[in-house]
């Protein structure tokens, strides 16, 4: 008998491609037409106008992620972005070489695991810090078997574990303070920096994570009080004999370790400060630009550190990309490794992301058709007519309702931004919704689909790694997922008047 094929989802290089192949035959279709743009290149109101054709050919499917890469007279490289996605890579690859972060996360858990509210807590802000500020997804089952062992033996079900990671991390990932792999892309692509709506997104974070560790924590209150509610009570005994076992690795930081955590928590710290738009807040607030232009025209700095230093506040990948360089490498110096060693960790995280990498400048190669098939304009006038003319409040809730489906068929972030971002950030703009909220938007439906979605890494590779079905899942967290759901619109709601 003939077995029949299982469907399986093409992966994301693949549907970009489609895409691409979409928009070209779109080109045939779609009549061509363009908006007159000021001097400082915005969009002159009512000044849509038919151009003449330029229908986008095989040739130009093949030549439009080239270009989409180094760019062109219309459309910007994306191998800025590329790269700061293969700089992450080596970074994050040097810290777990060093074993300073996955030790540190142990220690952590032990000094808390007296009391289970303040546990919960702790260990829910530490996976939304690592969600927001390196987008952790994939990995999640590692930091779950850390973990687990102590909720275990508090009492707790695998569920509250699971939900400290997922929650945590995707929460996090929501917020997407400075995640290169979401807000720097997405903010990339719609033509704005990464720090413009960093103060939003940072309350945010707070907001999602002590609502999170809220719900967490009622969750384990009532399995504390009852274990027969837990959906894997049943396997008890079973959970507690494979995973609630002594941990006999190392479990303290050495002095190198301990220069290395500082070395990770100081770089995103750098990042943070230097994405906030300080003198767009504030007028008054140039400390930043008045330092650097001392350092900049002091003989002696000026010598040892070049003439062109950017004031915090107004960098954007190309500093952020020599700030991991020199955080990457001066991390392998501490650790005593020669140089050898620490070019290929280097390289080995670089290449780790390549894949990522390789998927902003395919991506956008659909924007590089659109604009050279002059289809582009055409496409927002005529949505413009439509979503464009619903309040702000109600077009925010129907992206974000498009986003969530979207996501839940494209749950890499990198695709995701990279295949709707250059469409959506304009039309934001013509209903009056900033670019920087379109890239809320975008985290918020993340954040959320990977929750619960079987096309969710996170949610697939810790339920399996842990004997949870998909099922049991849902119906453990389907409550508390209703909630963050319900928080996340009502803070959607709130950018309307803040951002």
């Amino acid at each position: 008998m003939k077995k029949k094929r299982k469907f399986k989802a093409p992966n994301t290089y693949v549907i970009i491609f489609y895409v691409l192949v979409l928009v070209a035959i779109l080109t045939w279709i779609i009549p061509s037409g363009s908006y007159s743009y000021d001097k400082a290149g915005k969009v002159i109101a009512n000044s849509y106008h038919s151009v003449a054709a330029n229908r986008q050919g095989f040739w130009d499917i093949v030549m439009a992620p080239i270009i989409g890469m180094v760019g062109n007279e219309k459309v910007s490289g994306a191998i800025t972005i590329s790269l700061n996605v293969m700089l992450f890579g080596s970074f994050l690859e040097m810290m777990d070489a060093t074993g300073a972060i996955n030790i540190a996360l142990k220690n952590v858990a032990k000094k808390y695991q007296k009391n289970y509210y303040v546990l919960i807590t702790v260990l829910t802000f530490l996976m939304g810090i690592f969600g927001t500020v390196q987008g952790a997804y994939e990995e999640g089952f590692v930091y779950l078997l850390m973990f687990l062992p102590i909720i275990l033996s508090l009492g707790l079900d695998t569920i509250v574990a699971l939900m400290i990671v997922i929650f945590g991390t995707q929460a996090g990932c929501a917020a997407s303070i400075v995640n290169p792999f979401s807000t720097g892309i997405a903010s990339g692509l719609a033509g704005i920096s990464p720090g413009e709506g960093i103060i939003f997104r940072a309350i945010t974070f707070i907001v999602l994570m002590s609502f999170c560790s809220a719900m967490i924590c009622l969750y384990a209150k009532n399995i504390k009080n009852d274990p027969e509610k837990s959906v894997q009570f049943f396997r008890r005994k079973e959970d507690l004999e494979e995973f609630a076992k002594a941990d006999g690795g190392k479990q303290k930081l050495d002095s190198k370790q301990r220069k290395i955590f500082i070395i990770f928590i100081l770089t995103f710290l750098i990042m943070i400060v230097s994405l906030v738009p300080w003198t767009s807040l504030n007028k008054d607030w140039t400390f930043f630009v008045n330092a650097t232009k001392w350092l900049n025209n002091n003989s002696i700095t000026g010598t040892i550190l070049g003439h062109n230093l950017v004031p915090f506040g107004s960098w954007y990948f190309n500093e952020i990309n020599g700030l991991l360089i020199v955080m990457t490498i001066l991390s392998g110096f501490v650790m005593g490794y020669d140089i050898d060693k620490i070019i290929k960790i280097f390289i080995k995280g670089a290449a780790s992301l390549v894949s990522t990498a390789f998927i902003v400048p395919l991506a956008r190669g659909i924007q590089v058709l659109m604009t050279e098939g002059n289809i582009t304009d055409t496409i927002l006038n005529s949505t413009q007519k439509t979503l464009g003319t619903l309040p702000p409040i109600i077009f925010i809730l129907v992206c974000f309702l498009v986003y969530i489906l979207l996501a839940t068929f494209i749950p890499s972030s990198t695709g995701l931004a990279a295949a709707t971002i250059s469409i959506m950030a304009p039309l934001g703009i013509f209903a009056g919704v900033s670019a920087a909220n379109m890239v809320v938007i975008y985290n918020f439906a993340l954040g959320f689909v990977k929750l619960i979605a079987p096309t969710s890494i996170i949610v697939m590779t810790c339920t399996q790694a842990v004997h949870v079905t998909y099922g049991a899942w849902l119906k453990a967290s389907w409550k508390y997922t209703l909630g963050y759901l319900a928080m996340l619109i009502l803070l959607l709601i709130t950018s309307v008047f803040v951002i």
